[in-house]
């Protein structure tokens, strides 16, 4: 069962969360298609990545690709709905700030690379202009990450400055001095309760971090947090999303082990969290900007 639950994949019907028109589709160009005629994909740089990176290459054996829901990858990890998806990746190119030539190369970073599907999109946005670290710390995810990007978009791993993926708990990276305040842009595809110190570490001054913040198995937040020249964050909420938590591997594989009871929990928690929201709620965290 998927960890994010849409309404049903008909025509114009609504994700339960955002209020976003759920963009399923037949085949890769349809999804772009449907992403862009909603307005998911208004950056440039970000529709052309997604019509370059076919979600179908990514998405487990015998499971429909295109449907706009998220997809179970084992090990109490998921692949985010094509719309989560979408909206994270405008949010992230809506944030780089190109150099000029010469001026520097860009710098992601990529936390829970999953099936390798994100990170070969914020590649494929970067083009020439940077690299791409994708970490992960469940190793049988890594495995299958580099061996999906290898069959589809080798080439960006055997250019040595464009895509590493890592099996390696993201936390951890604060910790080396190299990546002190070192990414222009970074993608959590995990939920925090805040910006954390260890993750605001890694982003560089006018450098942007897309990442959920909110409770553990409740509707949280697709937020922007952007660092300024002084070091002070701006935060700004977009669209409500249900992401599993930043924990140890230990833990996500336990949750993996009783998914029954972590949905029934989303359920539970999900239904009290929409009743009580403010009418309208869900139009307005859709506005992205």
């Amino acid at each position: 069962r998927p960890f994010f639950f849409a309404a049903s994949m008909a025509s114009l019907l609504r994700c339960r969360f955002c209020g976003l028109v759920l963009c399923s589709a037949e085949s890769h160009e349809e999804l772009c298609a449907n992403l862009v005629e909603q307005g998911l994909l208004k950056n440039p740089l970000a529709a052309a990545a997604f019509s370059r990176v076919d979600r179908a290459d990514f998405a487990p054996e015998d499971i429909d690709a295109y449907v706009d829901a998220a997809l179970l990858l084992g090990a109490g990890s998921q692949m985010s709905a094509p719309h989560v998806h979408a909206s994270a990746l405008n949010l992230l190119a809506d944030g780089l700030r190109i150099p000029e030539a010469g001026l520097g190369a860009l710098r992601a970073l990529d936390i829970g690379a999953g099936s390798g599907y994100m990170c070969v999109l914020m590649a494929e946005v970067l083009g020439d202009r940077g690299s791409v670290l994708a970490v992960e710390h469940i190793e049988e995810l890594v495995t299958t990450a580099a061996a999906n990007v290898a069959q589809s978009h080798g080439d960006l791993l055997a250019a040595a400055d464009r895509l590493e993926i890592r099996c390696q708990d993201a936390r951890g990276l604060s910790e080396r001095p190299e990546f002190a305040e070192y990414f222009d842009i970074i993608h959590c595809g995990a939920a925090l309760p805040e910006p954390e110190p260890w993750i605001l570490a890694l982003l560089r001054p006018g450098g942007r971090l897309v990442v959920p913040l909110g409770p553990v198995d409740a509707p949280q937040w697709l937020c922007t947090v952007d660092k300024t020249a002084a070091g002070s964050v701006e935060v700004a909420k977009h669209i409500r999303v249900l992401y599993v938590p930043v924990t140890s591997a230990t833990h996500q594989r336990e949750r993996g082990e009783h998914w029954d009871d972590v949905v029934a929990s989303c359920v539970q928690n999900s239904a009290s969290v929409l009743e009580d929201a403010p009418a309208g709620e869900a139009n307005r965290s859709c506005t992205l900007t």
